[in-house]
């Protein structure tokens, strides 16, 4: 698929055009917030808008609202060095590398379902290290993979803490389960829209833990 960005900003000495068309990805370039609106409506933006606030001198808020207005799918990714605007889905920092600069970018790139494995609306891209679901997307840590790929081949069914533990970590110690509990957290951040009262990643009290894909 066609990598097509939509990149806000002026052209600075912090600018990202030149470094994200170095990447690979196909940009559309304008230098106003307006300007970007009217881009979205008349171009095929499949990837993300990329706001570069510095550059702008704004700290994003309103833009990245009319944004997610104009097209709520649609991932923003802002640089700055102000607080992330609620409506960003991203914030990007100044200094950062040019690798990660393209890892993130790529974390939004559009959803591949054929190399997914999903389980009811939860789709884990294992190659890219990310989990979709109608909250959005999320990076996982190798362990957070493992974990939940592990319950969604489960079907729904309660795997105990001490089989999971055992097969993830590959010890018959289980013990000390703070490690599994940290990544269980971690998990719920990632895939909850409130992790203290979870939809996805259920507890079976007593018993384990299992997945709700609805």
């Amino acid at each position: 698929m066609k990598k097509n960005l939509l990149v806000i900003e002026r052209n600075t000495r912090d600018s990202l055009t030149g470094l994200l068309s170095a990447e690979g990805y196909s940009v559309c370039l304008v230098e106003t917030a307006s300007a970007g609106l009217e881009a979205l409506k008349k171009h095929k933006i499949t990837h993300a808008v990329v706001l570069n606030a510095i550059s702008l001198r704004t700290n994003g808020v309103r833009t990245c609202a009319s944004l997610k207005r104009t097209t709520p799918r649609i991932p923003v990714l802002i640089y700055s060095d102000q607080d992330k605007p609620d409506k960003a889905d991203e914030l990007l920092r100044p200094g950062i590398t040019i690798r990660k600069l393209a890892n993130r970018v790529e974390l939004y790139s559009p959803m591949d379902k054929k190399v997914c494995l999903q389980y009811g609306e939860i789709y884990l891209d294992e190659e890219k290290q990310r989990v979709f679901t109608p909250n959005g997307v999320s990076h996982l840590p190798t362990k957070g993979i493992q974990i939940l790929k592990y319950l969604m081949k489960k079907n729904g069914s309660v795997v105990s803490k001490e089989e999971l533990f055992t097969k993830i970590w590959k010890t018959s110690y289980v013990e000390d389960m703070n490690t599994l509990y940290t990544n269980i957290n971690s998990l719920r951040g990632a895939i909850e829209q409130d992790p203290a009262a979870p939809r996805y990643l259920l507890t079976a009290r007593g018993k384990g833990y299992f997945l709700n894909g609805k």
